[in-house]
């Protein structure tokens, strides 16, 4: 076991793996008992030593065949180390290969009280779990059939949808598995920040040095089974980012320039009697958002729709499109003063590139107990490139930060979703030259009214 501190202790930690040229080679070897060699060795990991506190949160970056899953899957004990010692402190739940600890021919009910209790949880236990895995993933009846007949995409639901519920101490996840939609990656993700605001020690091995940000404190850059690189984050992210940046000019991979002729801003207007509101549209998005929903509930954020530049709603969108975002809301109670509601933009790997609040534009929530339906509109050009994007929002009060003018701190949280819509953007057409290298935040106009 880890001192009391520690979560994980990896010390002189090494892998290597024998090759033979043929089986001959293999029996005959065995037969010497040692004496005459005749394989070769590749070492996967070569003296890794790192320390993970308890709470803490480790990005692992590294190109293909750098040794990282084979490091995951040592502190996991699915491999046996040739060398060194791994030591480790609590409950470990593991997300590492498609299907893994899964048996086909067992439905998915089946497979998730297997799963659970291989990782020490009560019968008792289970049976509370279970609802929650199964909604979670979003299943419905094909929990009923035998997992053999689901899809990668369908197998990564169920296989992290176990992975966060059976408590764990220490969440190991491998990015290798992100072959599910944009959406239920965003929504894992938010359910990866709940863990660890509770304190869950997490270790995530990716390719993108933008998620070791957003997701760890601590990175490790791995780079033909050796530590190339260690320390905070931020800075093995961007000495990972500059080596891949170094290699892509190298390859004659040239990035483009940045765009300054930005479009015009354009203020919109829109009349209530233009917004139609389905209750069973309700109904969809708490069953979305039930697990990653938090705050005091005096109002609650009902539905997200994204709006295109005809006026309809839709889930893809051109680049530099007008781009409107309407978030519905109900108030039950009296809401504080200076109430507003918050808008964030999320890439596929959960990392903010947005930020809107209603206050900046003078838009407080009414406050009512009549229980009408309300929306908050934020429209802006759409300057996101190419790609898979999520929506979180919240409703809270605010306070202006002293020390820096123009910024809002969040008092108190209402409510807040995440995982509640996501778009996508789409490649421009022919005509339209895409010169984007990056994210532009653009300017945004805000409307408030009411429905019904």
């Amino acid at each position: 076991m880890t001192t009391s501190s520690n979560a994980v202790v990896f010390q002189n930690v090494s892998k290597v793996y024998k090759t033979y040229s043929t089986p001959r080679d293999r029996l005959m070897e065995l037969l010497s008992g040692g004496r005459r060699v005749r394989s070769n060795e590749t070492a996967a990991l070569r003296n890794v030593s790192f320390v993970l506190p308890k709470g803490g949160r480790l990005g692992i970056v590294g190109s293909n065949g750098s040794g990282k899953s084979t490091l995951l899957k040592v502190l996991a004990g699915v491999l046996t180390p040739t060398a060194g010692t791994v030591e480790t402190s609590g409950r470990i739940s593991a997300l590492l290969e498609l299907g893994a600890g899964f048996n086909g021919e067992l439905t998915g009910v089946e497979n998730i009280r297997q799963y659970c209790l291989l990782h020490g949880m009560s019968r008792e236990e289970i049976e509370i779990a279970l609802p929650k895995i199964v909604a979670f993933s979003e299943l419905r009846e094909a929990v009923k059939h035998p997992v053999k007949t689901y899809s990668s995409g369908m197998a990564v639901r169920l296989g992290f949808s176990c992975a966060v519920y059976v408590k764990p101490d220490i969440l190991i996840v491998d990015e290798a598995l992100s072959v599910g939609d944009a959406y239920f990656q965003n929504k894992c993700l938010q359910k990866i920040k709940a863990l660890l605001d509770d304190g869950t020690s997490f270790i995530y091995v990716t390719h993108a040095a933008d998620s070791v940000r957003a997701l760890c404190t601590t990175g490790l850059w791995m780079d033909h089974g050796l530590v190339r690189m260690e320390g905070s984050s931020s800075e093995v992210g961007a000495a990972y980012q500059a080596d891949v940046f170094r290699r892509m000019i190298h390859s004659g991979i040239e990035p483009q320039p940045v765009d300054e002729n930005l479009p015009t801003i354009v203020d919109a207007t829109l009349a209530s009697s233009e917004v139609k509101y389905n209750d069973n549209r309700h109904r969809l998005f708490e069953q979305r958002v039930s697990d990653l929903r938090s705050g005091s509930g005096e109002a609650q954020i009902v539905d997200i729709s994204i709006i295109n530049r005809e006026g309809a709603e839709t889930d893809t969108v051109s680049f530099k499109e007008r781009l409107r975002v309407r978030i519905f809301y109900r108030v039950f109670e009296k809401l504080p003063p200076d109430c507003g509601l918050t808008l964030g933009i999320t890439d596929s790997s959960g990392r903010q590139l947005l930020h809107f609040n209603s206050l900046t534009s003078d838009v407080v929530l009414k406050s009512r107990t009549s229980s009408p339906l309300d929306v908050i509109e934020f429209e802006f050009d759409n300057l996101l490139a190419p790609g898979e994007y999520g929506v979180i929002a919240g409703i809270g009060t605010f306070k202006r930060n002293p020390k820096q003018f123009g910024q809002l701190l969040t008092d108190e949280i209402v409510d807040y979703v995440a995982g509640g819509a996501r778009f996508s953007v789409e490649f421009p057409s022919q005509d339209v030259k895409l010169d984007l290298w990056g994210v532009w935040c653009p300017q945004c106009s805000i409307s408030q009214f009411s429905v019904g």
